[in-house]
């Protein structure tokens, strides 16, 4: 009996210490905020983050003989502002935790551009297609927040050359088209990511024609911005797993510009993808964008960009050959 008693005891004792006195818990009022939950882990096989800018030692500038070309090139794309339209299709996928893509969705528009508030920029107008291939009267909001697509035509013009800092990587053979390689970087902080002089990378330019081949970018000192983020984002308020600061998010940009028309290339496929940092220097695929641009259809106008007849000429796209003047 007695040893039946002196269990009770040790127990009664022993839960009362692993409870705190009854009187001191009833004193303390409610029960206190719990600690922050940990950052989730990184997950497996979480890719390094590489930036599309290359390390060089190559010192910034280029040669006024060079760089006079290329902003006249960048002034006649301004006479084409208004002189085409195009099909525009439109796919967005999402990726889930593994890096997969889960869902995707296609779009496609009748696509129009149009001078925006800035001399230098452009606003583009959508307009859905009816199911018998008809456009609709009204245009769609479909914004996204990066530069469109032909707004990098503008990388080189007089407005833009105090905002940005210039110098040749290479000039080599990309395929069949000697290129010069040049690295750019925008001097405005990243904000809406719709201003290209919020973003640095490098831009393939034919060396003859001195027009964009190719674009890869991304938002400036976009590494140092992730890190930042990153840091602000795992040591800010966390409520049940909700921070109080921003998701540390991370863009690139890529253009190619396929199709020939009097001696300017214009953009084919504009493609933007979205990644989260799972840590200072690793990220994952949230989403990518892609816009592809079809059936590009241009008023005629004369290689001098005076505009002639308005009677739409056949149309062209990106699988017509280019012009022959003896480079291409």
């Amino acid at each position: 009996m007695h040893r039946e008693w002196r269990l009770i005891a040790t127990g009664l004792l022993a839960a009362l210490l692993a409870t705190g006195d009854p009187r001191a818990l009833a004193q303390s009022g409610p029960d206190p905020i719990p600690p922050p939950l940990p950052p989730r882990p990184v997950p497996k096989g979480a890719p390094d983050y590489e930036a599309v800018v290359p390390e060089s030692t190559v010192e910034w500038g280029l040669d006024p003989e060079l760089l006079r070309p290329l902003a006249e090139k960048a002034e006649l794309y301004k006479a084409f502002t208004r002189q085409f339209t195009c099909d525009e299709v439109a796919r967005l996928a999402t990726y889930d935790d593994a890096g997969e893509a889960s869902t995707e969705e296609v779009r496609r528009y009748g696509y129009l551009l149009t001078a925006s508030e800035r001399a230098d920029s452009f606003r583009e107008l959508r307009q859905r297609f009816t199911s018998d291939g008809r456009l609709k009267p009204d245009a769609v909001e479909d914004e996204e927040p990066f530069p469109p697509a032909y707004s990098w035509v503008q990388l080189f013009n007089r407005f833009n050359e105090s905002y940005f800092a210039f110098r040749l990587i290479a000039t080599r053979f990309d395929g069949f088209d000697l290129v010069h390689e040049i690295q750019f970087r925008g001097s405005l902080p990243f904000t809406t990511g719709k201003d290209i002089r919020q973003w640095e990378g490098t831009v393939l330019v034919d060396a003859f024609k001195h027009v964009p081949l190719e674009i890869q970018a991304e938002p400036s000192h976009q590494r140092k911005r992730i890190e930042e983020i990153y840091r602000n984002y795992t040591q800010s308020f966390n409520f049940l797993g909700l921070r109080s600061k921003p998701v540390p998010l991370g863009y690139r940009a890529g253009i190619q510009f396929r199709l020939w028309r009097e001696g300017l290339s214009f953009p084919t496929e504009l493609r933007y993808d979205t990644v989260r940092a799972v840590s200072p220097t690793q990220v994952v695929p949230v989403r990518a964008s892609t816009r592809s641009y079809e059936r590009y259809r241009f008023v005629r106008v004369t290689p001098e960009q005076r505009i002639g007849d308005t009677v739409p000429d056949k149309g062209a796209s990106p699988a017509d050959p280019p012009p022959t003047d003896g480079r291409r």
